[in-house]
């Protein structure tokens, strides 16, 4: 009993526990003990503390992003509509990647990163013709578990970009459960073969979700970073190189959480 209530809580503490242990928290967390160590053991308090500083600095500069991007993730290729129809694909899936709630007025409005998908997806919508699908609940870590982001994505795409949503999931809470709602959606329209949106770091792990499922799958990737003109800029920290390195160190501690449950 204790077991299965255990189980029962973990995909609700996984958001939770991954940001723990994952940049900047972790390395905060690392400094901080570094602090109460500062004089009882002063070598390793020193230690502790240059490591943090130098691994925050380095993590959020556009140079080292980019480099460890390079190192783990594939590059994808641009894909068109051309590309599509050479490959008889039946369908966009989109994934979605957060809703911003609490907003006034109570309303809820895409995240950067599912509008960045979005966007993509609706172009390759209107230049292919092929019907679109958004798969997208409201997450582990959602506050309002009434929030169904594909409920939202409709929305978007409807009063944005003047687009009707063909299919929505709203119920799927990861990446597993958006391959798994899909299938049952989409396979009774005998669709199989798609072509999946979803940011470059996230792509190799929803893929392998999707075709374990039973899809054939392109991928269309957004979010492959590049290096700035301006050299120097490139060794200065800033929030967004840290979001894109945090991005592939959550994608490293996913595909290891993957590999375990497939043994």
């Amino acid at each position: 009993m204790f077991d299965a209530k255990i189980s029962t809580m973990l995909p609700e503490l996984k958001p939770y526990l991954t940001a723990l242990a994952l940049p900047p928290t972790s390395l905060l967390v690392f400094l901080l003990i570094g602090t109460f160590l500062i004089r009882s053991k002063p070598k390793l308090a020193k230690s502790i503390i240059f490591f943090s500083v130098t691994t925050i600095w380095l993590l959020s500069t556009n140079v080292f992003s980019v480099w460890i991007h390079n190192q783990v993730i594939p590059e994808y290729p641009f894909v068109n509509a051309k590309d599509l129809k050479d490959n008889s694909t039946q369908a966009i899936v989109v994934l979605g990647g957060g809703v911003v709630a609490g907003l006034p007025g109570g309303d809820q409005q895409m995240s950067k990163n599912s509008l960045e998908r979005l966007r993509l997806a609706a172009q390759l919508h209107r230049q292919s013709g092929l019907p679109l699908v958004f798969s997208g609940g409201s997450g582990w870590g959602s506050r309002d578990v009434s929030v169904s982001e594909a409920i939202v994505a409709e929305k978007v795409l409807n009063d944005a970009f003047g687009i009707k949503l063909n299919y929505k999931e709203p119920s799927s809470k990861d990446t597993q459960e958006n391959a798994h709602n899909t299938w049952a959606l989409l396979s009774k329209q005998d669709i199989k073969k798609i072509v999946l949106v979803t940011h470059s770091t996230h792509m190799k792990r929803a893929s392998a979700e999707f075709k374990k499922v039973g899809f054939e799958v392109e991928s269309a990737a957004v979010g492959q970073p590049t290096i700035g003109g301006q050299a120097l800029l490139g060794w200065l920290p800033s929030a967004s190189n840290l979001e894109v390195s945090q991005s592939v160190l959550r994608e490293l501690l996913a595909n290891f959480v993957q590999q375990l449950n497939y043994k």
